[in-house]
């Protein structure tokens, strides 16, 4: 790795020494989607323990108690962004750039439970804008030409959103049901992963070209603190749903609504009126994708 990145350096140097053609600015506009890579376990949704979900599992019981269990992995870096980048080319070769992109993420199922008694899902998805500096690199060829792009992703605003639903049953007794609904948000703090990419250019104007891209990205998010920001029961009678008393937002505790991610904490007496602490979870957001759109250069 270190000799890999001494080459880079070198090369990056050369290419700046090059005297070929005059500097120019250009802006980058484009559309894309992404998939999921480097699938990993999901995190635990559910710290008051309501939906009886067992982390990043998918449980079926059935009616004679046996159990079909199976693994959730994954990421949730897959889904759809718009993406806005000002760069400056020093040469043919070599450019600096800086990108916006803002990310949509698919809903992905994090936890299910489904049994004759209770029916539990979790959602989750990511909605946010990065900040991406790279380095270009390409051959500076007239018709059709390949580029590359290697540089950091910085999510700088967004949140991580978790949807909970459960149907109790008979929750309320024969013929009610008990229905729950809770959403989420989770702050991050600072986090930077590594992103890349190979594409291509071609022109079709002076000064305009469409370009289209494979890119990769390697991001984890750290968690800073999550809150629960809407959580409401209903008795459900024959299609007539009625709010449960005791059991809505407002009657939560701070510290059931409210929590803290720490890597190092004391576990003492819970103070109801104040946010919990929980181990330090981190959001899997890779994933590869395709961009298409257009590059305009503002040079001769």
């Amino acid at each position: 790795m270190k000799k890999a990145s001494i080459l880079i350096c070198t090369i990056c140097i050369a290419l700046l020494g090059t005297k070929s053609q005059a500097q120019e600015f250009y802006v980058r506009g484009g559309l894309g989607f992404v998939t999921e890579s480097g699938k990993t376990e999901f995190n635990n949704a559910d710290p008051n323990g309501l939906t009886r979900i067992q982390q990043s599992t998918d449980i079926t019981v059935n009616p004679d108690g046996s159990m079909r269990v199976k693994s959730l992995n994954g990421t949730l870096g897959g889904g759809f962004k718009g993406n806005i980048t000002a760069g400056y080319m020093f040469n043919n070769y070599i450019g600096a750039e800086v990108g916006f992109n803002y990310f949509s993420g698919y809903d992905k199922t994090i936890g299910k439970l489904t049994s004759p008694q209770i029916q539990s899902e979790e959602v989750a998805y990511l909605r946010g804008l990065d900040i991406i500096p790279a380095i270009y690199i390409t051959p500076g060829l007239s018709k059709l030409n390949p580029y590359a792009r290697i540089g950091a992703i910085i999510p700088t605003a967004g949140k991580l959103f978790i949807e909970t639903t459960a149907n109790q049953t008979n929750g309320g007794g024969q013929g009610t049901d008990i229905h729950v609904d809770a959403k989420s948000e989770v702050e991050s703090k600072f986090s930077i992963g590594f992103v890349g990419a190979l594409g291509v250019t071609y022109p079709v104007a002076p000064k305009l070209q469409i370009f289209g891209e494979v890119e990769f990205k390697n991001l984890s998010i750290k968690s800073k603190s999550a809150e629960i920001t809407e959580y409401r029961t209903t008795a459900v009678t024959n299609g007539n749903a009625v709010l449960v008393p005791g059991q809505q937002l407002a009657d939560l505790p701070v510290n059931e609504k409210k929590f803290v991610f720490s890597d190092t904490f004391t576990q003492g007496a819970p103070d109801p009126n104040s946010p919990r602490r929980i181990p330090t979870q981190y959001v899997n957001a890779s994933g590869i994708g395709v961009n298409v759109g257009i590059r305009y250069s503002f040079g001769k």
